[in-house]
């Protein structure tokens, strides 16, 4: 009962199916954008972009990703921890962003990232997470952050969290909201808090 930003991985077999349902129940949707983490073990996921990739490489996966994944009126990155530290690579996939009239939400899956910072520099619609709600998958912890996050918005006028598809974020969700109905929070898609 609530507006949420939905962010969808592209290329897996219901990324379509997903970013229409979401979209037919009036929820924004984002291109949750695989990028390369520091760890060379883990996978990122099909439609990824790594650090060494060129201008051509990024704009080609870009649009590639753009297209599997329908209403997407933004982008945030999924991993990423070592490609967000890149200037050059953040540079040329934020230019593609941008031209594509989309706005970038940085996960800030790595302190030093560069992301906000150069999107800003773009002069593109832009943000960054406050928090991650479900580092710690249990809903008292969840709860915990969501309240955190509650705190945030109050004393800066806005925040966005970041959840993953547990059922533990859904369950501590739901009670919040019920909690917080009364209170000052207005709950927004993510495109709302973008500074332009």
């Amino acid at each position: 009962g609530i507006p949420m930003t939905f962010a969808v991985l592209p290329h897996f077999s219901r990324s379509g199916d997903l970013a229409l349902g979401f979209h037919d129940r009036g929820h924004e949707i984002l291109l949750h954008q695989p990028m390369e983490p520091r760890n060379p073990d883990v996978d990122p996921g099909p439609g990824a972009l790594y650090v060494g990739d060129g201008p051509e490489r990024i704009t080609e996966i870009l649009e590639r990703n753009i297209a599997a994944v329908p209403y997407a009126t933004g982008v945030n990155n999924h991993m990423g921890s070592k490609f967000t530290t890149r200037q050059r690579e953040m540079h040329q996939t934020l230019k593609i962003v941008k031209e594509r009239d989309l706005f970038f939400v940085d996960s800030l899956t790595a302190s030093d990232s560069k992301g906000y910072k150069t999107a800003r520099r773009l002069h593109m619609p832009a943000a960054c997470r406050n928090i991650f709600l479900d580092n710690q998958v249990e809903v008292g912890a969840i709860l915990r952050q969501l309240q955190k996050l509650a705190r945030v918005s109050v004393s800066y006028g806005s925040a966005i969290g970041i959840g993953h598809p547990f059922p533990e974020t859904a369950q501590a969700i739901e009670a919040f909201v019920r909690d917080f109905k009364d209170s000052e929070i207005e709950f927004v898609g993510v495109s709302r808090l973008v500074a332009t």
